[in-house]
C-alpha cells in the first residue's frame, strides 16, 4: 500500500513538473526557504522608471496615510514597507559602477577633443 502511495507521490510531482504551475518562485540554490521572483525589463530605463515610480506609491501613501487613502488600503505602513523592499532590490546598484566608469571615459573623451579643438585654433592658419 505505501508503495502505491509513493508513486501516486511521484506521479503528482512529475505532472507538477511538467506543468505551469509553481514557476514564479525558483529556489535559490543554496538558502534553505530563499526564493526568486523573474522580473523582465526591456531595457534599464524601464526599470529605473518602474523603482521610481514604486517610490512615488511610497510618497503617496506617506503623505495620505491619515487622509483619505487609509480606510481603503488597511495597513498602510506594512504595504509602504514591502513597497521599499521591493524598490531596494530592483535598484541597479551593481550597474551604478559601469555608468561610473562611463561618465568616467565621457569625460576623458569631451576633455580631449577640446584638447584637440584649442591647439587646432591655435595653430598658425596659412
Amino acid at each position: 500500500m505505501e508503495t502505491h502511495e509513493n508513486k501516486r507521490a511521484d506521479d503528482f510531482i512529475r505532472e507538477l513538473k511538467d506543468s505551469f504551475f509553481f514557476r514564479t518562485l525558483t529556489p535559490q540554490g543554496k538558502k534553505e526557504g530563499i526564493y526568486y521572483a523573474d522580473l523582465k525589463f526591456k531595457r534599464y530605463t524601464h526599470l529605473i522608471f518602474t523603482v521610481q515610480d514604486l517610490l512615488k506609491i511610497a510618497m503617496h501613501t506617506l503623505e495620505n496615510s491619515g487622509l483619505e487613502n487609509s480606510s481603503q488600503i488597511e495597513d498602510p505602513t506594512f504595504h509602504l514597507t514591502s513597497v521599499l523592499e521591493i524598490a531596494i532590490q530592483l535598484l541597479p546598484c551593481c550597474e551604478a559602477e559601469g555608468l561610473d566608469k562611463l561618465h568616467t571615459l565621457y569625460l576623458e573623451i569631451l576633455n580631449d577633443h577640446e584638447s584637440t579643438s584649442e591647439q587646432a585654433d591655435n595653430e598658425p592658419k596659412l
